[in-house]
């Protein structure tokens, strides 16, 4: 359960990082923290990691597999739409370089 803990707090805590002015995304791009869509993602996925360590600390083994659902939903809503680069009809290729070089650029504002 200590594994559990901590993971859920590291995830609550490195949150608020996402959102400080001028951090920078893997790729040296600076990361769009005042961006809606960024703001909502983060917001999203520390409020899940609270959940996640609320119930963990209850040591529901249950409701904790469940919401790590919910924490990979978090993780894969931003990603689908700062990270991943999916060619129409295909499936996101891990070697394409370009997947790291459009990383903290919105889907919506690279049309």
């Amino acid at each position: 359960w200590q594994m559990t803990d901590n993971a859920a707090i590291a995830i609550a805590d490195a949150g608020p990082l996402m959102l400080a002015p001028g951090v920078r995304c893997e790729n040296g791009r600076v990361a769009p923290v005042t961006d809606p869509e960024w703001i909502k993602y983060t917001e999203d996925m520390i409020a899940v990691a609270r959940r996640m360590y609320k119930l963990s600390q209850a040591r529901n083994q249950e409701a904790v597999a469940e919401a790590t659902g919910d924490l990979s939903d978090s993780c894969a809503a931003c990603h689908g739409a700062y990270r991943e680069v999916r060619g129409r009809g295909r499936a996101l290729d891990p070697l394409d370089p370009s997947n790291k070089a459009n990383r903290c650029l919105s889907r919506s504002s690279a049309k």
